[in-house]
């Protein structure tokens, strides 16, 4: 991909969190995005199909983002990403509340699954025990992803009245 090729994408990519901080994603239209990222449609429509293909370039853009924080980190990783959701809380509210939300909760249990998958290649902790001690490793890392999306995505949405520790607390229960 060349330099300008990838500096719009990235433009365009950037204009998409923008508008999303203001907007559900349901409420977005390609013009609104347009006109943040000050291109013309033809251009947008040049990288997109449609403001969907765009919503899987970002959760794309979003998983490589979260994968280098947690390969640049030696924090727990719920604790990093409960911090990075908290950090773009309004994006998150507006993706994952709106209602096309499914189509970010299953991405970012995927990116949240191969998080741990890795994590249990490496590491020694009760976690990545059980996922290697598991018949089905691949099931165990699915539960556990499923089961961090569905308490962030409720703390998120405030059917969770608990600050940031508490889902810590919660978090190390429940799994363990």
């Amino acid at each position: 991909m060349n330099y300008t090729t990838e500096r719009t994408r990235r433009q365009i990519i950037h204009s998409f969190m923008v508008v999303l901080q203001t907007k559900r994603f349901s409420s977005i239209s390609i013009q609104d995005i347009c006109e943040e990222a000050l291109i013309h449609r033809t251009t947008f429509y040049r990288y997109y199909e449609d403001k969907y293909s765009l919503l899987r370039d970002f959760i794309y853009h979003l998983s490589e983002e979260i994968i280098t924080l947690k390969n640049n980190s030696d924090r727990d990783t719920f604790k990093l990403l409960v911090d990075y959701v908290d950090k773009h809380l309004v994006l998150f509210e507006n993706t994952l509340l709106s209602s096309d939300g499914h189509i970010l909760f299953k991405s970012m249990v995927k990116i949240a699954s191969d998080i741990l998958r890795e994590h249990s290649k490496t590491e020694n902790d009760h976690i990545a025990m059980k996922i290697n001690q598991s018949k089905y490793p691949e099931v165990m890392c699915d539960l556990y992803a499923t089961a961090f999306m569905t308490i962030l995505q409720n703390w998120i949405s405030k059917e969770y009245h608990y600050e940031k520790e508490e889902l810590f607390e919660i978090f190390n229960q429940v799994m363990f």
